[in-house]
């Protein structure tokens, strides 16, 4: 697909974005921490968007692990924040909206993104469903 642009704050995405939920880790580099886990909310072929409690500053570098419903084997990437947005709420605690996007991602780990990543676009736009 061409790469979307449009004017400062719309879309300028490269790829379709399916609205789905998919389990992930993620580590902030080049700390030794534990991961973290998350769900994405969306995500396409080059990243992905979560929500978290803290802010990631633009540029940042992740080291991420997404689990795919159809294989136990995660992919791992290195990817980076490529923005971050506090969520407006009325109450409860901050959040923030996370881009994130993969910089670097194995040739076996990116075949079979791509094939994991078309099965859901056939189940969602197709059968009705992210599974």
């Amino acid at each position: 697909m061409k790469k979307r642009t449009k004017a400062k704050g719309r879309e300028r995405r490269r790829t379709q974005r399916l609205n789905i939920s998919i389990p992930i880790k993620y580590k902030i580099l080049p700390r030794k921490r534990v991961l973290e886990e998350t769900l994405c909310h969306d995500i396409s072929g080059g990243g992905i968007r979560v929500t978290l409690n803290y802010p990631l500053k633009k540029g940042i570098k992740l080291k991420t692990l997404l689990h795919f419903p159809s294989d136990p084997k995660p992919i791992v990437a290195l990817s980076k924040v490529v923005w971050c947005r506090k969520m407006i709420r009325q109450d409860g605690p901050e959040l923030y909206d996370v881009g994130i996007e993969h910089i670097n991602i194995s040739p076996k780990d990116k075949a079979k993104f791509i094939l994991l990543f078309c099965e859901m676009m056939i189940n969602f736009f197709i059968l009705g469903s992210g599974k």
